[in-house]
C-alpha cells in the first residue's frame, strides 16, 4: 500500500488534470460542485481527503465515464484516505511534520542539508531523545518518548527492500554540538560512521574552515520521487511553521543549493575521517 499522502497528492493531480481538460475555472467547479474554492484547491494539492460521494460529483462534473478509469479514481481516493501508521501520533506529531513523514515514507531520493543537528533518519534514541526535550521543555516524558518511538519507526524507511537515497550534508556544528552529554555524543557518532556503510546513504560535512558556504540561510529537504507526476517538494522546517515547496523553479534552485553544497562539503571519506576523530575526543 501506498503512502495516504502521497496517494491524496496523486489523485490531486488527476483531478486538477481533469478540470483543466474540461477547461473549468476552480469558481465553476465549485458552483457545480457545491466545493467551496479553497476546499476544490486542498484537494488539488493533496491536503484534503475526498469522501466518496464528492468524488463522485466531481467525476461526473469532469464527465469521466471510462469504468477503468473510474476504478483507478476510486482506488487512488480509498489509498488516500487510509490510515497510516504516523496517525496514531497524532498527538505528539509538530504540525506539519504528518505530512513530511508521509513524503519521506514514499521517496525515491531523500536530499537533506542540516546546519545544526544529525539528521532525523540517523539519530540514535538518546540523541533524539535530548533534542526533543530541549525543543520543548514543556513536554511530559511519555510525549516526549513517543516523539522519540516515532523517530525510530521513521528510521524503519532505511531498512525497505528499495530504500531511498539518503545523501546527508551536515555542518560541522551539528558534530561539534554536545547533545545528550558526551557519551549519548560519542554513540551517536559512531552510529553514523554505521549508518554511512549502508549503499543508499552518503553523509559529507561541511567543515567550519569553509567559513560561508550555500547552506547559510538554513537547513532543507528534497523529497524526489519515482513517479513523475508527483511534484517533486523542499521541505523546510521551523518553529514558525513547517514549509513544503513546490514550485518548479524553487525546487530547482534548492537543487542547485544542495549540489553547490556537495561540492562545497568535505568528501564522503574525509568526513568519516572528521567524524571518526570528533567521536574519539568524545570518549576520551
Amino acid at each position: 500500500m501506498g503512502s495516504p499522502t502521497v496517494g491524496r497528492r496523486r489523485l490531486g493531480i488527476e483531478l486538477r488534470k481533469l478540470r483543466e481538460q474540461n477547461k473549468f475555472t476552480m469558481e465553476r467547479v465549485a458552483e457545480d460542485s457545491g466545493l467551496s474554492e479553497p476546499t476544490l484547491s486542498r484537494v488539488e494539492n493533496g491536503k484534503r481527503v475526498l469522501k466518496q460521494v464528492e468524488l463522485r460529483g466531481l467525476l461526473d462534473l469532469y464527465g469521466v465515464r471510462d469504468p477503468l478509469q473510474l476504478q483507478r479514481l476510486r482506488d487512488m481516493a480509498k489509498v488516500a484516505a487510509e490510515d497510516a501508521w504516523w496517525d496514531q501520533y497524532d498527538d505528539v506529531l509538530p504540525s506539519g511534520l504528518g505530512s513530511y513523514v508521509g513524503l519521506e515514507s514514499e521517496a525515491a531520493a531523500l536530499r537533506s542539508f542540516s546546519d545544526r543537528l544529525i539528521h532525523g533518519l540517523l539519530q540514535t534514541e538518546d540523541y533524539c531523545r535530548a533534542v526533543v526535550r530541549a525543543g520543548d521543555h514543556r513536554a511530559s516524558e511519555e510525549a516526549v518518548e513517543r516523539r522519540v518511538q516515532l523517530r525510530v519507526q521513521r528510521q524503519e524507511v532505511l531498512q525497505k527492500r528499495r530504500p531511498p537515497l539518503l545523501r546527508s550534508i551536515i555542518d560541522e556544528s551539528a558534530i561539534r554540538r554536545t547533545v545528550g552529554g558526551r557519551a549519548a555524543m560519542a554513540a551517536q557518532l559512531r552510529h553514523l560512521i554505521a549508518v554511512s556503510e549502508l549503499p543508499d546513504v552518503s553523509v559529507q560535512v561541511v567543515p567550519f574552515s569553509l567559513g560561508a558556504h550555500a547552506g547559510v540561510d538554513g537547513h532543507f529537504t528534497l523529497i524526489e520521487f519515482e513517479d513523475p507526476e508527483v511534484q517533486q517538494h523542499v521541505y523546510v522546517e521551523s518553529s514558525a511553521g513547517n514549509l513544503f515547496i513546490q514550485k518548479r523553479t524553487s525546487v530547482s534552485e534548492f537543487r542547485e543549493r544542495f549540489d553547490r553544497l556537495q561540492m562545497e562539503a568535505l568528501s564522503p571519506r574525509e568526513s568519516l575521517t572528521l567524524i571518526t576523530e570528533a567521536a574519539e575526543e568524545y570518549e576520551r
